[in-house]
């Protein structure tokens, strides 16, 4: 077994969302070695080897990997956050257990930003989506708060393009 343990050290509510809750974390081994294997496993992870940390989300949840430590924000509650842990756990383990047979990738993914997304959005103002226009729409959206379906001009052959680039991009890092 690759990690023993994820104890956690740290809870208070969320600050993006205080309904919610954000965790920190230590390991009990130092997982430095698995990241680029992670890296490779998790489609939206973004890595940097020379801090080294690892950042992805898990549906809504942001988790950040270090050596020794994690962060987690956005947990529904304690319950949530063990079986998170207890998922993560399982995974780094896997990961490294199968480590011959997966090509590690120490490329450092940059995560599109607001101004990518509000670019492909068709801009149109019309509040349909419930926000206050369309860089509001393309701020939630990016951080897992809006749904794409809400934008209905994308829905239009006019943006058959623009949607596919956008649901192809949010698949990779959502």
């Amino acid at each position: 077994m690759f990690l023993r343990n994820i104890d956690i050290t740290f809870m208070e509510p969320c600050v993006a969302d205080p309904e919610k809750i954000r965790l920190k974390a230590e390991l009990s081994d130092d997982i430095t070695d698995v990241m680029p294997y992670l890296n490779t496993v998790i489609g939206n992870a973004i890595f940097n080897k020379d801090t080294p940390l690892l950042t992805f989300t898990k549906e809504f949840r942001l988790i950040v990997l270090y050596p020794k430590k994690l962060t987690m924000a956005k947990a529904v509650n304690m319950t949530d956050a063990l079986q998170v842990f207890d998922w993560l756990k399982d995974l780094i383990n896997d990961t490294w257990e199968k480590r011959e047979t997966i090509t590690p990738n120490y490329e450092k993914k940059e995560r599109p930003t607001v101004l990518q997304f509000y670019g492909w959005l068709p801009k149109t103002n019309r509040k349909e989506c419930g926000e206050v226009n369309c860089f509001a729409f393309a701020t939630k959206l990016l951080q897992g708060i809006q749904k794409i379906e809400n934008c209905k001009p994308l829905f239009t052959p006019e943006y058959e393009d623009a949607r596919e680039t956008i649901m192809e991009v949010l698949k990779a890092i959502l």
